[in-house]
């Protein structure tokens, strides 16, 4: 395309949601905003698909769960997000050579975009879904990214993943495997004795 339309978010927002209100419900999944859809039917386990603002005003889709016995790190601190509303994906795929649209082109530019886009990202994201209906399977997905790199960025970007590789890991009673994961994590981030303390106090209870 030779022109340059820029949308406004609220523009480019309105076309995403209505590309995404004609698709995902279909599959359980309910609008929390305009990029970002979860299905919260079956806690503690919430499935997600959003869409993602990239650099160069391009789009990028990404998908898996939010796990209510997950917390996050914010401000140095244990938290959690244990609602729809609140979920946050923790096992992450983020395959970075689908399509990406712009919005930079206009309404028809994102419009055809996504069209090329969501078809693919949506048989991609039933698949891992399906991968991670049980707790190894969820792991499975991990080790991929990992292993294999299968994501955009390398595993240790993503802050999450390690967090859910732990728990996981804790779930199917290997909690060797989750303080080792734990105590990589506490490290890189440079988290204080309380707050590592509690990571690993509940990957012991979740093991136990």
């Amino acid at each position: 395309m030779d022109y340059y339309q820029l949308l406004s978010a609220a523009e480019r927002d309105a076309i995403v949601a209505d590309h995404l209100r004609a698709r995902l419900p279909a599959f359980g999944l309910s609008e929390i905003t305009a990029r970002r859809w979860v299905d919260g039917s079956q806690p503690p386990v919430r499935r997600m698909f959003e869409l993602q603002l990239l650099k160069g005003a391009s789009i990028g889709a990404r998908w898996g769960f939010s796990l209510d016995y997950v917390p996050h790190i914010s401000g140095g601190r244990v938290r959690w997000h244990r609602s729809d509303k609140t979920a946050m994906l923790d096992i992450i795929v983020d395959q970075r050579d689908l399509p990406q649209p712009s919005y930079i082109h206009g309404p028809a530019g994102l419009t055809e975009g996504l069209r090329q886009l969501l078809p693919e990202a949506i048989r991609r994201a039933e698949e891992s879904w399906r991968k991670g209906s049980a707790l190894q399977g969820m792991l499975g997905i991990i080790r991929e990214i990992r292993d294999r790199r299968s994501n955009g960025l390398g595993y240790e970007n993503y802050t999450q993943l390690p967090l859910a590789y732990a728990f996981l890991s804790a779930k199917i009673g290997d909690v060797q495997t989750a303080l080792q994961e734990l105590e990589e994590y506490v490290k890189r981030f440079d988290l204080d004795d309380d707050e590592a303390a509690k990571l690993k106090k509940l990957a012991r209870e979740y093991a136990a």
